[in-house]
C-alpha cells in the first residue's frame, strides 16, 4: 500500500534529519516564555536586544570560517559539534543571571549556532544528490518544519504547566538536554556521502579562505542568489516581532503561561501550512512571497487599536501573522539551494545566514532601543513595514 505521507525511500534517507528536528522541536518548551524571562530578570528592552545582538554578531562573525570547515573537512562533524556547543551554552542561560555571563552565553550559543546552520542543509541536499534522490528536496523542507510544527504542539503545553506550576527557569535545562541528544543521534544514525579530501592544516586553512573567496564571488556574481540573499535578509529582520508579542499580549492581561497554549495552537497551524506549498509551488515564487510580505503587514496594522478588552482578538492577529512564516520558509529554502555549485554549498548558505545574522544584529539593537522608547504595541506594526524592502528585491528576481 502506498504511503501518501512519505515517499519511498524518504525515511531510510531522511530519517536521523527529521528526529533531530523533532528532538529540537520538543525540548524547546522556553521559546514562549524567553522575553518575559528576561524581564523578570530585570532586564530592559533594550538590555535584552544587546543579548540578541550578541548571537547574531557571534554568528556574522563565524559563519563563513565554520561553512568552510564544513565544506573541507565533514559536514556531519561539524553539526554535531555545533549541537555541543550550543547545548553548553543554553545550560549556561538557564544557569546564570547577570547580564554579563548570559551575555557570554548567548555569544557562545551563537558561535555554536554557526557550526550547525549551513553545513546541515549542504549535508542533507548532497546525501539526496548522492542517492540521486532530487524530488526529495522540497520533501525535506516541507517536512522538516512540519515535523517542528508537530513536536511545536505539545512542547507549548508542557512549558505552559510547568510555568504555572513552578517556574520558567527548568526550561532552559530541558532545552540544553535536547540538543545534546541531536548531536548524539546523529552521530549514531547520520551518514555523509560529501567526502572532502583530507587535509593537513596549513592547507585546511588555504582551503578555507579558497572557499570563502569563491562562495562570496559566486553569491555576488549571480543576481537571482544576490537577491534571494537580500529579500530573505529582509523577511528575517520582519521575524524579529515574535519576541515582543510576549510582552504586548501579556500587557492585555492574558496569564504568562497562556502563551505555551497560544504558541501550541501556533504549531498546530505550522504542521498544516507547509504541506500547502506544494500548491503553490505551480505559481511564481516571488509572486507567492511577495502575497505573504503584504498579507502580514495588513494584518498586523490593527495592532495598533488593541486594548486589554481584545486580548483574543490580538491572539488571532498573531496566528495568522506568524502562521505566515510556515508558508515563506519551505518556498525559500530550496528556491536558493537549487542555484548553488555542490562544492561550495555550504559556503555560500553560510554567507546567506551570516547576512541574515548581520542584519538581525542591527535590526535586534534598533527594536530593543524603539521597544523603551514607543513600545512594543507601536513596534509591532513598524517592524512588519521592513517586509516592504524585502518586497523589492524579490520583484527583482528572474524566475
Amino acid at each position: 500500500m502506498k504511503n501518501s505521507l512519505f515517499r519511498e525511500g524518504e525515511i531510510s534517507l531522511l530519517f536521523p534529519f527529521y528526529l533531530y528536528y523533532f528532538i529540537m522541536s520538543l525540548s524547546g518548551l522556553v521559546f514562549p516564555f524567553v522575553m518575559i524571562y528576561f524581564l523578570g530578570l530585570g532586564f530592559t528592552f533594550f538590555q535584552i536586544s544587546i543579548l540578541f545582538a550578541s548571537f547574531s554578531v557571534a554568528t556574522f562573525l563565524f559563519e563563513i570560517p565554520t561553512g568552510s570547515i564544513a565544506d573541507a573537512f565533514s559536514r556531519k562533524y561539524s553539526v554535531i559539534f555545533g549541537f555541543l556547543i550550543t547545548s553548553l551554552a543554553v545550560f549556561f542561560l538557564g544557569y546564570f543571571s547577570s547580564f554579563l555571563m548570559i551575555l557570554i552565553s548567548f555569544t557562545l550559543f551563537g558561535i555554536g549556532n554557526t557550526f550547525i546552520s549551513g553545513a546541515e542543509e549542504a549535508w542533507v541536499i548532497d546525501n539526496l544528490n548522492h542517492h540521486k534522490r532530487k524530488d526529495l528536496h522540497q520533501e525535506f523542507f516541507i517536512k522538516s518544519y512540519s515535523i517542528q510544527a508537530f513536536a511545536g504542539i505539545f512542547a507549548p503545553l508542557i512549558g505552559a504547566t510547568v510555568v504555572k506550576f513552578y517556574s520558567i527557569k527548568p526550561l532552559w535545562y530541558i532545552f540544553s538536554a535536547g540538543l545534546l541528544l541531536c548531536g548524539l543521534q546523529l552521530l549514531i544514525f547520520g551518514d555523509e556521502k560529501y567526502k572532502p579530501k583530507r587535509l593537513k592544516l596549513i592547507e585546511s586553512f588555504k582551503e578555507t579562505f579558497s572557499l570563502s573567496k569563491k562562495g562570496l564571488k559566486y553569491s555576488l556574481k549571480n543576481n537571482n542568489v544576490k537577491y534571494l540573499i537580500f529579500a530573505t535578509l529582509f523577511l528575517a529582520i520582519v521575524s524579529l516581532d515574535f519576541d515582543y508579542w510576549q510582552p504586548f499580549l501579556t500587557g492585555l492581561d492574558m496569564p504568562v503561561y497562556l502563551l505555551g497554549i497560544l504558541f501550541s495552537v501556533l504549531s498546530l497551524v505550522g504542521v498544516i501550512n507547509p504541506f500547502l506549498t506544494r500548491h503553490l509551488q505551480k505559481y511564481r515564487i516571488k509572486n507567492v512571497l511577495s502575497s505573504l510580505i503584504l498579507f502580514r503587514i495588513l494584518i498586523v496594522i490593527p495592532v495598533l487599536f488593541l486594548y486589554p478588552g481584545l486580548v483574543f482578538l490580538g491572539m488571532g492577529i498573531f496566528i495568522l501573522g506568524q502562521g505566515s512564516w510556515f508558508l515563506e520558509r519551505p518556498l525559500i529554502g530550496p528556491y536558493f539551494q537549487k542555484h548553488l555549485p555542490k562544492k561550495i554549498r555550504a559556503t555560500v548558505t553560510s554567507l546567506k545566514s551570516m547576512s541574515l545574522q548581520l542584519g538581525m544584529g542591527l535590526g535586534t539593537l534598533l527594536f530593543g532601543f524603539l521597544a523603551d522608547v514607543i513600545g512594543v504595541q507601536r513596534l509591532i506594526p513598524t517592524i512588519s513595514l521592513f517586509g516592504l524592502f524585502g518586497l523589492y528585491f524579490l520583484r527583482k528576481i528572474k524566475d
